[in-house]
């Protein structure tokens, strides 16, 4: 094992946990992981590098990248971003980079998976946009037949390394959204049974074409909940709750390129969290929470600055209407909230506010690194420690780490 700083040894005085991180291989070594559809994605990023060349360490399309080769420097740990970072193609390193950076245990998501299920839900427009329009990359098949095949590719990925590190490092498998809720059950069973211990939900169309409050999804409720297993929703899927066109203005065009959300702008970011606080609203209000009073939901890389407001809004809407169903539950919107939910914050926002703001919702925030993706920000646990820390050694605790214990059981 490597020994962390002994600097943030002293700063932390605990171990972490990271409630976000990423793979992020390459365009020429997808292949190797994922068959025909890395291939395929692979081609796509090296479509975009053409369309607008990405100068940054973050670009996806490196071909001089020879594999995961790069030392594990506690110098340099926390500034290194992209594919060439240490553990972004090979898991097996992760344990050393968390080990340098003071972290337990780590969920991780997709990086290519969700540019995948984008790539497969834009229209032509946006993909032209982001892409180029050289439709040749994908091999015959259509953009959402893509990206159907990359998720079931990337899905057996994750089960053939479901927990690594003793669970240490937790992969996060993708349960998409479907026309038949008995088809997500049976997505969802099928990473269970493996041992894959945190799923990823798609939040801007409704599940099986119903509010995920409905009846229909109780029993995908309850085998997550009877599981302990963690159902997030994460960054990368708004395309289709939003138009992309809304993006789509000559003050926009200064694109920051990211593999997991593509067309990224200022627009974006600043809309990125709707389709979540949708979802969360209609699971809250539809009693969800009350009739799986266990689940464990995971909000992330969408900013926390609109949960507060969320709880806020919730509770003023159930004294709005006496006579909903949501207001006769045991518990208001923001105690489920409290209980049941956990979200990340971006790095740059002011978390410390969060707290003092609105201190029935101090269980809720989590802190994480978005390892190895740039949206982390260098040190993030430095900058974020120097928020959290004048708080008290009970909230600097609760953010590091014991909030993010709902998630990791």
């Amino acid at each position: 094992m490597v020994a962390r700083p002994q600097a943030r040894e002293v700063a932390m005085k605990l171990l972490a946990h990271d409630v976000d991180s990423h793979e992020m291989i390459p365009s020429h070594l997808l292949e190797d992981v994922l068959g025909r559809p890395g291939r395929i994605m692979g081609r796509v990023f090296e479509s975009a590098d053409r369309l607008r060349p990405d100068p940054t360490a973050t670009n996806m399309h490196q071909t001089d990248i020879v594999g995961d080769t790069k030392e594990i420097d506690p110098e340099d740990i926390w500034a290194i971003k992209g594919p060439s970072a240490p553990s972004a193609i090979d898991l097996g390193r992760r344990v050393e980079v968390l080990d340098v950076m003071g972290i337990d245990k780590q969920l991780v998501f997709p990086t290519t998976a969700i540019a995948a299920m984008i790539i497969g839900e834009m229209n032509d427009m946006a993909y032209e946009m982001r892409f180029g329009g050289d439709l040749s990359v994908f091999e015959g098949l259509s953009r959402p037949d893509f990206a159907k095949d990359f998720v079931a590719a990337y899905n057996e990925w994750v089960v053939a390394n479901a927990v690594l590190a003793d669970g240490r490092i937790r992969m996060v498998g993708i349960v998409t959204t479907q026309p038949d809720v008995n088809d997500m059950i049976a997505m969802a069973r099928k990473l269970i049974d493996a041992g894959v211990r945190a799923v990823y939900l798609q939040a801007d169309v409704p599940p099986g074409g119903v509010s995920p409050a409905h009846s229909l999804l109780d029993p995908l409720w309850r085998l997550f909940e009877e599981n302990d297993i963690a159902v997030t929703l994460h960054i990368g899927t708004e395309f289709a709750f939003l138009d992309p066109g809304w993006m789509i203005a000559e003050t926009f065009l200064d694109l920051f390129q990211s593999p997991e959300i593509p067309n990224t702008n200022i627009q974006l970011f600043s809309t990125v969290h709707m389709a979540i606080d949708n979802y969360l609203s209609a699971m809250v209000l539809g009693g969800v929470f009350e009739r799986f009073p266990r689940l464990r939901l995971g909000l992330f890389e969408v900013g926390a600055h609109w949960v507060g407001c969320a709880a806020r809004r919730m509770d003023m809407y159930i004294k709005v209407f006496p006579g909903a169903a949501a207001a006769k539950f045991s518990l208001k919107p923001s105690e489920y909230i409290a209980r049941n939910v956990r979200v990340s914050p971006f790095n740059f926002e002011p978390v410390d506010r969060y707290f003092q703001d609105d201190p029935n919702l101090a269980d809720v925030f989590c802190y994480s690194t978005d390892y190895p993706h740039v949206e982390g920000t260098k040190d993030s646990m430095k900058n974020m420690l120097a928020k959290v820390e004048p708080l008290g050694d009970e909230i600097t605790k609760k953010f590091f780490r014991t909030n993010a214990e709902w998630l990791l059981p």
